[in-house]
């Protein structure tokens, strides 16, 4: 076989290789954008409709003003009450079209929901402001009474309360994380509002304790740097 020939072979065999590679990394490059976008549709779906308040950190120490908490356009309060027999912490609703859950036996008291647990249509029992049995009048619901010693919450610990907004049979549905905590020295004790969330499609329920998680917008980024730096490299 001549030099000529054997060098237009080859050639084309270089030329073969070289397409062949090129279609190589294109495809990986599809594939990654494939993946990543269906990282990110995942990700939408599970969490779009869940509006999370991030870190609040909003304390109310024995003695302090109670705070007020906007949510969409309702406002629950919650914070320690005290004066004469009276010493206990407390949650309530402010306005009609705001509810908070009691247990089914107790509605004088705010229901104490577990991480984990679901709230939403069938959860029972959302009372709407005003609150107390009969609606004539709001009431505090009592998370935990520092002078009998009871309540749903205790002394000192964290834990949920799920709460509701809307009217008729159409309803959002969230929860809020309280820590309750007692000053060993003073016996002063106070209520922090954690965090909250709810779900923003009317009538979707929502597991106590979950939050968008950001972890695929995240793993995009790097899967993005990642292939920068193979194309640089």
């Amino acid at each position: 076989m001549g030099k000529g020939l054997r060098h237009l072979i080859s050639s084309n065999r270089r030329r073969d290789l070289q397409i062949a590679m090129a279609t190589l990394y294109q495809e990986i490059d599809m594939n990654k954008f494939l993946l990543a976008s269906s990282v990110l549709a995942l990700a939408g779906s599970a969490s779009a409709d869940i509006v999370y308040s991030g870190d609040l950190g909003l304390t109310v120490s024995s003695g302090d003003a109670a705070i007020d908490v906007s949510i969409g356009d309702n406002t629950w309060q919650f914070g320690v009450l005290i004066g004469g027999p009276l010493d206990y912490t407390f949650v309530t609703a402010l306005n009609e079209g705001a509810g908070l859950f009691v247990p089914i036996a107790n509605e004088f008291s705010a229901r104490n929901f577990a991480a984990g647990d679901n709230i939403g249509t069938f959860t029972s029992v959302l009372n709407m402001y005003p609150l107390g049995p009969g609606g004539s009048t709001n009431i505090n619901l009592t998370m935990h009474d520092y002078v009998s010693g009871e309540g749903t919450f205790d002394a000192s610990g964290t834990g949920f309360v799920g709460f509701g907004f809307g009217g008729g049979i159409d309803f959002n549905y969230g929860w809020m994380q309280f820590t309750l905590d007692v000053d060993a020295n003073s016996g002063s004790h106070s209520i922090t509002l954690v965090d909250f969330a709810y779900n923003d499609e009317v009538n979707g329920s929502i597991e106590v304790g979950a939050i968008p998680a950001p972890g695929a917008i995240a793993l995009l980024s790097i899967a993005g740097l990642a292939g920068r730096r193979r194309r640089n490299g």
